[in-house]
């Protein structure tokens, strides 16, 4: 399978347009007084987004939303994996391998691109708040790895079925843990233009770039 994440992204520093002119949520400057103008980077909270329209992260989420679906549902056909002959077993089995091929890595890849340097700059200079997301990409790619060489030995349906679960599992956890805990940082830091603009599109053109 292909590997989930390039890490094109651990090493890119992420910046957002403009940042110069005052554009960064976390560089604006403050006045605390005559002569005492400070860099507000770590003193001023980002804005909020405003409660009453949508997030702008609410596209992202869509789009996590949809891949959470077709999990959803291949996860249920696996329940019934070992009322199936051999070669369905095998079959079923390799239809999740292709599924994180096809919907997880490439839109994992994108996310270590574009999405998660943007989260850590949003979290604050020095953040790490994206690693443990960093690392379970690194989970599902050794998972199933695992689950090939099942396959390939001619596992009996309950490891298969085992395996399957181990991976659609965390794949489910991991996009539970974006949408609650990553991607708030992004509300607040940029509204929806520029999380369109600055963050999506590249995520979008990344995900559909053939590695």
């Amino acid at each position: 399978m292909h590997s989930l994440g390039s890490g094109r992204g651990a090493d890119r520093k992420w910046r957002p347009a403009r940042l110069g002119q005052g554009e960064g949520p976390r560089n604006r400057r403050v006045d605390t007084g005559p002569g005492k103008t400070k860099n507000a980077r770590r003193m001023a909270e980002p804005k909020k987004a405003a409660a009453s329209g949508p997030k702008p992260t609410a596209p992202l989420r869509t789009e996590h939303a949809s891949i959470m679906t077709r999990l959803t549902g291949l996860a249920e056909r696996i329940e019934t994996l070992h009322e199936s002959a051999t070669l369905d077993q095998m079959s079923l089995a390799r239809e999740v391998l292709d599924f994180v091929n096809t919907n997880v890595a490439p839109h994992a890849r994108a996310e270590e691109y574009t999405l998660y340097p943007a989260a850590d700059w949003a979290a604050g200079e020095g953040s790490k708040l994206t690693e443990t997301a960093r690392f379970e990409h690194q989970l599902v790619a050794k998972r199933c790895q695992a689950l090939e060489k099942e396959i390939s030995a001619g596992a009996a349906a309950g490891r298969l079925m085992h395996h399957c679960y181990g991976i659609l599992g965390l794949i489910a956890a991991h996009f539970q843990v974006t949408d609650q805990v990553l991607l708030p940082y992004l509300d607040k830091a940029f509204d929806a233009a520029r999380f369109e603009k600055e963050v999506l599109t590249p995520l979008r053109v990344e995900r559909n770039t053939k590695r």
